[in-house]
């Protein structure tokens, strides 16, 4: 029987009611009539009072101290730990529950059951992952939000408050000239609520300037409030002064407090209500009454984190630079290709950058599909020295079929590889590739521009490879290593330089800004693309021309990729828009991509992010 994609194994929907068998810890087996919709913790609850019909009930602890078992449809034990799913949500392969304490840390747990549901797949299949990279990434962003923790906590209560309800703050300054003309000489009028302690509601109406902060708002309301009691007026003042910082002001209605020391005109509800010619309504709140209700989040270090790294290898390494050698690599077998109707296959391969081949792509011999055998050495245009640090290998497992006197061409299945691991080392030694169906309407044999590395699923179909090996582990070469070697080309690209004319430098010069204002989806002519490079530092009066002058750049030539990669060193800010441009996949070159993420760090206010948020979670979904 096939598996079932239905609410229960060969159903594909659960019963509107249901007998679960709940087996408990006193080995008691408990049959219970469920409905199809009810919570695990209505199940809990209800198994609880069935259970004081049975024998050894007085042996049962809480029913908060235990959590139900069950093996799902996929053939796995699973711990529910999330009470607030349904019954017929959980996919069981039977309707029986098992009661049992939960071993280890049951708040670790509970936040990976959590996960697992968000991310849709269980967490502890991170924890299997052998793979180097996925573990010390995993370690290292844990560590990374233990800092963003600490740094946290470690502030006064009311910065922690700031991180509970972040302030909508307008992201510039200056207050617009048709809102200045809706206030009075700048005055901004204000309604201030204050709950007494017998629950009474007072209103009080302040008027500020527009630049004064909160607190001035908060001490004219208590300056109101104290006129109706027996005071002189510099006691009220000094006494309006001592209780300012005890309260905070918040909007009515919703949970959004004005915490931040920006000017009262700077604050997006503020604004609003000018500009609709509304009065700001706000409430009086008690700092230590706020601060006392913050949730109090305590960070956990998981289990695999708490395990001690495996020891750092101190492998002979070789710089990529001192390679005499061009690339080949050797296409060995292939597994689990299950093809009919074809006449013969191979395999096509391509040494990528981003959307540009480095090389032109080579392909095996045609063999029988029933034998995918090739033990092939393949040889690429492409020198070791000149390969860059995102370069990636593309290949498919190819069909060729003869129809009348005609071959036809399609690919079975796509992969990627990175020629570099994370540690900036070659690849060498045999690597095995586990192969993606192609894309339903793709004509094309290679796709360069999808992900990287292999298939998780291992019965898909499987390429192995061997990558050539050198007397040590080539690596690629350090900053200091390119930049010594930039500055020896750039002395003899200078002397070239000193030949030009002046009149024609100046010429070239109207031909740059020409092509530099040209829409970002034009094309650009390899006669101008040399003279992109030509004149690349004449492109740093335009900082939001990088990419027309990465797109300039000859990745396979080491001699242009390190002076590129100077020039980074003196590259001024570019805009938010252009540097999101640099995180397509057309700009594969990590130093691009790590300085268009700092870029944008400095440069991505939150109202602007808030623009692409929509666009950017929908690139993400499809």
């Amino acid at each position: 029987m096939p598996p079932s994609s239905g609410e229960l194994w060969g159903h594909h929907l659960m019963p509107p009611t249901i007998t679960v068998d709940c087996l408990m810890p006193t080995g008691i087996i408990i049959p219970l009539i469920c409905v199809r919709d009810a919570t695990l913790e209505t199940v809990k609850s209800d198994l609880w009072h069935e259970a004081k019909r049975y024998p050894l009930h007085h042996k049962l602890g809480e029913q908060m101290s235990y959590i139900f078992v069950s093996v799902t449809q996929d053939a796995e034990r699973e711990e529910f730990y999330d009470e607030g799913r349904r019954l017929c949500d959980l996919r069981l392969f039977q309707p029986i529950l098992k009661v049992v304490e939960p071993k280890g840390n049951k708040e670790e747990k509970m936040l990976n059951s959590e996960i697992g549901l968000a991310i849709g797949m269980p967490v502890h299949e991170f924890d299997e992952m052998k793979d180097p990279e996925v573990i010390e990434f995993r370690r290292n962003i844990l560590n990374v939000c233990k800092e963003s923790v600490e740094i946290r906590d470690s502030g006064a209560e009311d910065k922690l408050a700031s991180y509970v309800y972040p302030p909508e703050i307008e992201s510039s300054k200056e207050f617009p000239p048709s809102l200045e003309k809706k206030l009075d000489k700048g005055l901004v009028i204000v309604c201030v609520w204050v709950l007494s302690p017998t629950g009474e509601k007072q209103k009080y109406t302040v008027k500020v300037s527009k630049d004064d902060y909160p607190e001035s708002v908060t001490q004219e309301a208590i300056l109101k409030k104290l006129k109706c009691m027996k005071l002189t007026k510099e006691q009220q003042k000094e006494r309006a002064r001592e209780h300012q910082h005890s309260y905070l002001l918040k909007v009515c209605g919703i949970d959004q407090y004005l915490l931040e020391r920006f000017p009262l005109s700077q604050y997006k509800y503020v604004r609003n209500c000018i500009a609709k010619g509304e009065i700001p309504q706000l409430m009086l709140m008690s700092k230590e009454g706020v601060c006392n209700s913050l949730p109090h989040c305590e960070f956990r270090m998981p289990s695999f984190l708490r395990r001690a790294p495996p020891p750092p290898t101190n492998e002979e390494c070789i710089s990529l630079w001192n390679v005499d050698a061009m690339l080949r690599i050797k296409v060995l077998w292939a597994t689990y290709v299950n093809v009919r109707d074809v006449d013969k296959i191979y395999v096509k391969t391509g040494i990528f950058h981003g959307t540009e081949p480095l090389c032109p792509t080579r392909d095996t011999s045609q063999v029988v599909f029933s034998n995918p055998k090739w033990e092939e050495w393949l040889e690429y245009d492409l020198f070791v020295p000149d390969i860059p640090r995102s370069a990636r290998l593309c290949l498919s497992v190819c069909s060729v079929s003869r129809r009348k006197r005609r071959e036809e061409h399609c690919a079975i299945a796509w992969g990627n590889i990175n020629l570099f691991d994370y540690k900036d080392r070659l690849l060498s030694d045999r690597v095995s590739v586990h192969l993606w169906a192609m894309p339903k309407g793709m004509d094309e044999l290679l796709n360069p521009i999808d992900t990287t590395g292999s298939n998780p699923n291992r019965d898909s179909p499987c390429l192995v490879l061997e990558f050539e090996r050198f007397s040590s582990t080539v690596v690629f070469p350090t900053i200091g290593e390119i930049e010594e070697y930039a500055n020896f080309v750039s002395k003899i690209e200078v002397h070239e330089e000193s030949k030009r004319m002046p009149s024609e430098a100046a010429s070239e010069f109207e031909t740059l800004k020409e092509i530099i204002e040209r829409d970002p989806l034009s094309e650009i002519s390899e006669q101008e693309k040399e003279l992109l490079w030509r004149l690349r530092r004449e492109c740093m009066i335009i900082p939001d021309s990088l990419p027309k002058l990465l797109e300039a750049v000859k990745w396979n030539s080491r001699d242009e990729v390190a002076q590129m990669y100077m020039l980074f060193k003196e590259w001024p800010q570019v805009s938010p828009e252009v540097a999101l441009e640099l995180l397509d996949c057309k700009y594969a070159d990590k130093i691009v991509r790590d300085h268009a993420v700092l870029w944008l760090n400095s440069g991505l206010t939150d109202d602007l992010m808030s623009q692409y948020l929509l666009q950017l979670v929908q690139v993400r979904n499809a």
